[in-house]
C-alpha cells in the first residue's frame, strides 16, 4: 500500500512539474473535434498564438482556474491582438464531457476558448505529443481524472515554445504571450 502511494505521488509530481526540456522535443500538429463535431487541427490555427490545456469539466479547482486565467488574459489584450490568440481546452474525459456538458461549461469562461475532444485513443496520442498525461482514478461514486496541469504555449508557426507551469501568475503569462504577438 505504501509503495503504491509513493508511486502515485511520484507520478503526480512528474505531471505537475513537466519536463524542462519539453519545449525543444515535444509538440506537433493534431486534429480533434469541437463540441459540434467539427474537426480542428493545430495547423489550421497558424498565425495565432495558442494556449493549450488538457483538463475535464468535473475538475474541481485547477481547470476552472486555468480557464479563468485564459479569459482574463484575453480581456487584457487590445482587440487587434486578442484575435491572434487562441486558448484551447482539450477535454480528456470524453465519457462525461459530451457536447451537452462541454459546450455550456466552456462558454461560462467566455466565447473565445475553443473546446476540443476526441476518443480516448486520439486524446492519448495528442497528450503524448505534448508530454501530458492523464489517467482515470476510481472513486467511491465513479471516477476522477488525474492530469497534467501545465499550459502549452505554441507560437504562430505551430511550434511548442514554452511549457507554463500551473500557478504561473497571469501577468507573467500575458508577458509570455505578448512576446509572440506582432
Amino acid at each position: 500500500m505504501l509503495e503504491a502511494l509513493r508511486i502515485s505521488l511520484v507520478w503526480l509530481a512528474l505531471c505537475l512539474a513537466g519536463p524542462s526540456w519539453a519545449a525543444t522535443t515535444l509538440g506537433g500538429d493534431f486534429t480533434l473535434h469541437t463540441t459540434r463535431g467539427e474537426p480542428v487541427s493545430l495547423s489550421s490555427l497558424q498565425g495565432k498564438v495558442v494556449l493549450l490545456y488538457f483538463g475535464f469539466t468535473y475538475c474541481p479547482e485547477m481547470c476552472p482556474a486555468e480557464l479563468l486565467q485564459f479569459q482574463q488574459l484575453l480581456a487584457q489584450l487590445p482587440p487587434e491582438k486578442r484575435r491572434l490568440v487562441q486558448p484551447i481546452f482539450i477535454s480528456v474525459d470524453p465519457q462525461r464531457d459530451t457536447p451537452d456538458v462541454l459546450d455550456p461549461y466552456i462558454k461560462h469562461f467566455g466565447g473565445e476558448i475553443l473546446a476540443l475532444t476526441g476518443s480516448e485513443q486520439e486524446l492519448r496520442k495528442v497528450a503524448d505529443q505534448y508530454g501530458a498525461q492523464f489517467r482515470y482514478v476510481p472513486t467511491g461514486s465513479g471516477y476522477t481524472v488525474d492530469h497534467t496541469v501545465n499550459t502549452y504555449l505554441i507560437d504562430t508557426g505551430g511550434k511548442l515554445v514554452k511549457i507554463i507551469p500551473y500557478g504561473t501568475p497571469g501577468a507573467e503569462v500575458l508577458k509570455l504571450v505578448s512576446g509572440f504577438l506582432p
